[in-house]
């Protein structure tokens, strides 16, 4: 068994390269048309994704199984290219099937149901075939949602057979052009130490403070978390060295491992790479993924303060005084000399998408660059023949985690189709609006909880997908701008991933930190509450996204600042700390005083405003007079 493994692994890599370098290829030299470059992507990703779990299986009934998925995968992705001119220009467009046709239809959605839950599990498979069968059955019902009859065969031409639609639509398209290669610059990124170099940048910013540890987990999350777009990827790669770190300083298991995972989540949001949903949000709503980059910029800095405040607030509850605690020497000058290898792709990442390059052609060089600057350092440093053990095994896990990716991208196919060919996208935003009596903050409410419910152990790309085509159109019948729309289904989706009770950010995190696992995910949640009121900020404060609103720089940075010290007064509130414990009647004075400058993001007034700035004087004046009291009564006693 140990040498098919090994086998199987040789394999992976082999395919896992060829991915990587078709998918470069690609991005300088068209040679298929975009649906064929769509099934090449979804072959190699079935592929792959079908021998990865090959190792894992427990029988040998099971891997034998995966082989015979592997082998008809490459039959029915194959047929496509064999068939591909009469099914694009005769038999697809007439619906007029044949036979095999149909068996190699059924075969590739049932493939991709099959990978996405060996990637995945159970949980998005199930909805995906929720959908098929609304799709096929649905005339049975009656009332609004009764569907017309669809035949098995107009079925299956409808979800594959056309080639322009379906598993070969929009969201394969993005996944084959975008993601892909995204995904595997992030590996490449990490495995040449880019983590290690955040921590350290992480460390350095929590060095002289009482939550440093934790602050380093902030920091050294937000950095990664851009890169890699994964919750449970960062949690992994930072949370080994933050979360021992954070429990030696004394925080509790629950919370060290809260404060990584809601840091970690936070990622998906954070400029400039965020996380592979983005690229399908920035299509969604048609609109440059730069516009979204910027958008999300203050949000993120939002979260991200949010989160390091209640790390902080929490160790000065908690009494912890951890500015010493980490004792390893970190220079500016060794931070500038490790820069450039990871810094410099990122910014050129960022110049590229601002002067309007587009994603597959930025992240080529991008990964060139990146590339060729760690064989220059390995080459100085007399390390070169280090570098294919290295980048070989990051390349192969970066064309796995982007495979498991694309074959999710595939079941989206039938749901996006289905919502399309039983005109539900259509009726079912109608019936939300209609039950809502045209009250926004009913709609939007109503679409959170959709979308927390669907991104319960869903990946966060399907989860924003399948909200966002019944939830954004309602909204937009509402009144809400099309791209605000979109970023508060997109943030809730992501935020999803910290909601109990399959909080799938604090799985890894409450392993790690031993601890148990709903007490991490409910405090995950607590820390990254904020994350729960930025979507609502998208739609009534839209000048919190640069970008997005009349207001200009000066209003946004105003904007920013107000949410900032909302926010603040919201961890003073939760952490039942500012200069002093806080007793209860001081934290309800202190969520007063957050709820009354939140209502004012939301509902401007002379009278809101004035009253904000009312209470937020005297809360803090409070403080600042039992602080000075309380340090006489130490002087006193100590005299």
């Amino acid at each position: 068994m140990k040498i098919l493994d090994r086998f199987v692994l040789v394999l992976i890599t082999i395919l896992s390269l060829a991915m990587i370098v078709y998918h470069l290829i690609y991005t300088q030299t068209v040679f298929f048309t975009p649906t064929q470059h769509q099934n090449m992507h979804l072959m190699f990703a079935l592929a792959i994704v079908f021998l990865s779990i090959m190792p894992k299986a427990k029988s040998w009934g099971n891997r034998l199984l995966c082989g015979v998925f592997l082998l008809l995968s490459l039959y029915a992705t194959g047929y496509i290219f064999v068939e591909y001119n009469a099914l694009e220009t005769m038999r697809g467009p007439i619906g007029m099937l044949t036979t095999q046709d149909i068996v190699v239809g059924t075969l590739i959605v049932a493939l991709s149901l099959e990978a996405s839950r060996r990637a995945f599990g159970i949980v998005f498979p199930l909805v995906g075939l929720t959908f098929i069968a609304y799709c096929k059955f649905g005339h049975l019902l009656s009332g609004p949602l009764a569907a017309p009859s669809i035949g098995y065969t107009e079925m299956i031409n409808t979800f594959v057979m056309n080639l322009s639609g379906g598993i070969y639509g929009t969201t394969m398209g993005v996944s084959a052009n975008y993601i892909f290669l995204f995904v595997v610059f992030g590996s490449f990124l990490g495995a040449t130490g880019a983590s290690g170099f955040f921590n350290r940048i992480g460390m350095l910013a929590g060095k002289r403070l009482a939550g440093g540890p934790a602050i380093s987990a902030v920091v050294s999350s937000a950095l990664m978390g851009s890169i890699t777009g994964s919750a449970l990827a960062n949690v992994a790669t930072t949370g080994a060295f933050t979360i021992p770190l954070m429990k030696r300083a004394g925080y509790k298991p629950e919370q060290a491992g809260a404060i990584e995972a809601a840091a970690s989540t936070g990622g998906q949001i954070m400029p400039p790479v965020m996380g592979a949903t983005a690229f399908v949000l920035a299509e969604m709503a048609n609109c440059s993924y730069v516009e979204v980059m910027l958008a999300a910029a203050l949000p993120a800095l939002l979260y991200f303060l949010s989160v390091g405040f209640y790390a902080q607030f929490q160790a000065k509850r908690l009494g912890l005084n951890t500015a010493g605690m980490i004792q390893e020497e970190i220079t500016r000058r060794d931070l500038l000399l490790g820069a450039p290898l990871f810094v410099g792709p990122l910014v050129l990442i960022m110049v590229l998408l601002f002067l309007g390059y587009s994603p597959m052609f930025t992240i080529f060089w991008a990964t060139v660059a990146l590339l060729g600057l760690n064989v220059a350092i390995l080459w100085r440093t007399g390390r070169l023949g280090s570098a294919l053990s290295v980048l070989v095994p990051a390349a192969r896990d970066g064309a796995v985690t982007g495979a498991k990716i694309a074959v999710t991208c595939a079941v989206l196919g039938p749901i996006v189709a289905t919502m399309t060919k039983t005109a539900l996208g259509i009726r079912i935003p109608g019936l939300i609006a209609m039950f809502c009596g045209g009250n926004l903050v009913l709609a939007l409410f109503i679409t959170a909880g959709v979308c927390i419910l669907l991104g319960m152990g869903v990946p966060t790309i399907a989860a924003y997908l399948m909200t966002a085509l019944v939830g954004v159109p309602t909204l937009v019948t509402l009144g809400v701008p099309l791209f605000s729309a979109h970023m508060f289904v997109f943030v809730f989706a992501v935020f999803s991933c910290i909601t109990p009770p399959i909080a799938t950010a604090a799985i890894p995190a409450a392993g790690l930190a031993g601890a148990s696992y709903l007490r991490t995910a409910f405090e995950a949640s607590k820390v990254g509450c904020v994350g729960f009121v930025i979507p609502f900020f998208c739609v009534f404060a839209p000048e919190i996204m640069i970008g997005q609103s009349s207001a200009g720089l000066a209003g946004e940075l105003l904007a920013m600042l107000w949410a900032t010290l909302a926010m603040v007064f919201m961890c003073m509130c939760s952490c039942g700390y500012s200069v002093r414990r806080l007793a209860a009647p001081d934290r309800i004075a202190a969520f007063l005083v957050c709820l009354i400058m939140t209502a004012t993001m939301f509902w401007r007034s002379p009278w809101s405003i004035g009253l904000s700035l009312a209470g937020m004087a005297a809360f803090v004046l409070r403080e600042v007079h039992n602080f000075r009291a309380s340090r006489l009564k130490s002087a006193v006693s100590a005299y």
